[in-house]
């Protein structure tokens, strides 16, 4: 059995893992990245001004994307353009430029535990890793804590396919979110098509091997299955489901916790979707862990710098990983989840279109995690201020008095 001595071990190797680690090497940390090699199949996208801060880090950040777009529609009982960049990644690109300069390891973890000042990562092919500090960068939920009860608030899901060409209609154009009613034949409620009383919206771009469109469900509970909403995207796209599955390149079913606890350190130190960094009201998240790998790589350097050979002050990374502010904002966020819940179809649809008329700066920051919580709150007071009254009815659900106290600036 082989040993090997390091200060930090992150494990991990999707997005998160890979950016926390090149942000280690670029600060001179001694690390070791730990993963499984595999590569990232998922379709990331994110605003493309959302990684400008953390330029410093990952480079130009024009050549993280395989596709950009200048603007995206939202269609709600009209149709309202986004003029605010938004791009889908590189995957193959971006891995590749983050593995370039960082120490990795491709092995699968099977227990991490105290060792001395410090801890042991014990890999499946018997071999350690001796370490100061450990990440925990494993994805939600993660793959370092014992598996036990997980309570998530909700579930967005969604099915999508990679059309090999941009769909008819409306949908052949960048589009965030399509509220349209599905109808197909003689139907005339969305609720006759797919599961029964559930809301969802089409998501549709470009991406870097044809066209995906999505059917996506943005927060339920119970879950939704993905393979339960394909005959409404079939539906939308005025196909039948098996003529749409064998014409696609590609299908994704998407599974997202939304409202998961923010994690705590054990062992190890959470950082990225094993901390928590999924919005609660989108589910994004790849953009607000790379956003955040310049503070936590800071704080990392300075903890391994500020006692060599001692144990490194976890207390001080974690605050990194989820500064005061950011606790607070998350508030707001699982308010504005309880809020989405209780929606309707058509109470999403008036909500969205209220919220996509503010201004860009405005509802940008809300769907930051890492915004200031009074610009979140004042978004959100806004939302409400402006909406019909039966909307807001149903936001402040059963305590309205509690809503506004929160809300009161």
């Amino acid at each position: 059995m082989t040993t090997r001595l390091t200060d930090v071990v992150v494990v991990g190797d999707g997005p998160a893992g890979c950016a926390l680690a090149h942000g280690c090497a670029r600060r001179g940390v001694d690390h070791v990245l730990v993963g499984t090699g595999l590569p990232w199949t998922a379709t990331y996208g994110c605003w493309v001004d959302e990684l400008e801060p953390a330029a410093g880090d990952l480079g130009s950040v024009a050549d993280l994307f395989a596709v950009t777009m200048s603007e995206l529609a939202i269609v709600t009982d009209r149709r309202q353009i986004l003029s605010r960049s938004y791009g889908v990644l590189d995957n193959d690109a971006v891995r590749d430029r983050l593995l370039a300069d960082v120490d990795h390891q491709w092995a699968r973890v099977e227990r991490v535990e105290a060792a001395g000042s410090g801890y042991q990562v014990a890999l499946a092919d018997g071999s350690t890793i001796q370490c100061r500090l450990v990440i925990d960068a494993t994805g939600w939920p993660s793959g370092l804590v014992p598996p036990g009860r997980i309570e998530v608030p909700a579930w967005q899901t969604a099915i999508g396919v990679v059309l090999p060409a941009p769909p008819p209609g409306d949908l052949g154009t960048p589009t965030l979110m399509d509220f349209r009613p599905v109808r197909a034949g003689g139907a005339t409620r969305e609720s006759t098509i797919g599961p029964a009383g559930v809301a969802t919206f089409a998501y549709s771009v470009p991406v870097q091997d044809g066209w995906l469109v999505e059917e996506t469900v943005l927060a339920a509970r119970p879950a939704v299955e993905p393979i339960s909403l394909l005959a409404r995207l079939a539906a939308r796209l005025g196909r039948h489901p098996d003529s749409l599955l064998g014409d696609a390149v590609r299908s994704e079913y998407v599974r997202i916790p939304m409202g998961a606890s923010i994690a705590s350190p054990s062992v190890a130190v959470p950082f990225g979707a094993a901390a928590g960094y999924i919005h609660p009201a989108t589910g994004f998240s790849v953009g607000a862990s790379l956003r955040a790998v310049p503070r936590v790589a800071d704080a990392i350097a300075s903890a391994i710098d500020a006692g060599p050979k001692a144990a490194v002050d976890r207390d001080a990374v974690w605050e990194a990983v989820w500064p005061t502010a950011m606790r607070r904002t998350r508030v707001f966020h699982d308010m504005g989840l309880n809020m989405l819940l209780r929606l309707d179809a058509e109470g999403q649809s008036e909500f969205f279109s209220t919220f996509f008329d503010l201004p860009t700066e405005r509802w940008s920051a809300f769907l930051r995690i890492d915004a200031v919580p009074a610009d979140i709150a004042s978004v959100m007071a806004e939302v409400f201020r402006t909406s019909s009254w039966s909307l807001r009815r149903r936001l402040a659900g059963g305590n309205p008095a509690a809503l506004a106290r929160l809300l009161r600036p």
